[in-house]
This record gives structure tokens, C-alpha cells and sequence, in this order.
């Protein structure tokens, strides 16, 4: 059953300083496309201004934890949502991909103590992802931006 999505409202004092990366791959561009805009304004409508949200672009989903990990090391940014969509072919190439990018995604996480929203849409169909990355509240990429919000709030509560 798909979950509609709706901003996690935050303070706006807090938001409104944070930076946040966007990795993004440029296959799907229509879909990625959606989830970009959908995680950035829901960025915006938790209090994050426009241009403390940056965009960076590689080719595919492997280069991503590459690219997540430079964010993460720049320290620069507040949190990083990572977007790309994985579609099965006949081959077991999707599976060695989606795993290891998930495992990279999460060590640099750990390693940088810095959120990283997993929005790498791995399906079996084109169709699954557009239903994911589509033109609605039912968008991953306000689940991204409510995650990383969230848990950066959450991880200021020990800073204090």
C-alpha cells in the first residue's frame, strides 16, 4: 500500500542556516527530475532557503557513494539525499548495484556522522518507479527531505 507524504514542519530559526546536497544520477531524467523538485521543496517548505540547497549530477547510480562521500568530506553541507533509479535487466548487474551502493551510502553516513537519505529507487519495472518519483504527495523525495530533516534534528539534541 503506497503512503501519501506530507512536510514534517520544523522550526524555521533552525532551517533556515542548513545546507543540504543533492547526488543525483542523470538516467530517468524525468523521474529524477520529480524527485529533485519534490525533495527541494519540501526542503524549502520546511525553511531551507533555495540557495542552501546544491545539486551535483553523475552519470549513474555507481558513481553516486563516490560523489556522497566528497559531499560528506567537503563538510559543507548539513545532510545529503541521494537519488538514482535501478531498473532489473536479465542480468544480475542490478543486484551487485543496488547492494553495494547501499552499503557504501550508509558507511559514509557512519564514517561523517552526516545524514544520507537512500532514495536510490531500485524496481523491477520502469512503472514502480514512476509511481515513486511521480507528480504527487506519494513522491519519495519528500520522504528524503522528511528524513534527513528529522534526523538532523534529532542528532542536534546531543550537540546541546
Amino acid at each position: 500500500m503506497r503512503r501519501k507524504l506530507a512536510t514534517v514542519i520544523l522550526d524555521h530559526g533552525f532551517t533556515k542556516k542548513l545546507k543540504i546536497a543533492i547526488v543525483r544520477t542523470n538516467y530517468y531524467n524525468d523521474l529524477l527530475d520529480n524527485l529533485e523538485s519534490y525533495a527541494t521543496n519540501t526542503l524549502m517548505e520546511s525553511g531551507v532557503k533555495k540557495e542552501n540547497i546544491e545539486t551535483f549530477t553523475v552519470p549513474g547510480s555507481w558513481e553516486v557513494p563516490l560523489l556522497v562521500q566528497a559531499v560528506a568530506e567537503s563538510k559543507k553541507f548539513d545532510a545529503i539525499i541521494a537519488f538514482g533509479v535501478l531498473v532489473k535487466g536479465e542480468t544480475h548487474h542490478f543486484t551487485m548495484i543496488t547492494n553495494e551502493v547501499g552499503k557504501a551510502l550508509m558507511q559514509t553516513s557512519l564514517d561523517y556522522s552526516i545524514p544520507v537519505a537512500f532514495e536510490i529507487l531500485a524496481v523491477y519495472e520502469k512503472k514502480h518507479a514512476e509511481l515513486r518519483a511521480g507528480k504527487d504527495n506519494y513522491n519519495k523525495g519528500i520522504e528524503a527531505a522528511n528524513a534527513v530533516m528529522q534526523t538532523i534534528q534529532a542528532l542536534q539534541s546531543f550537540k546541546k
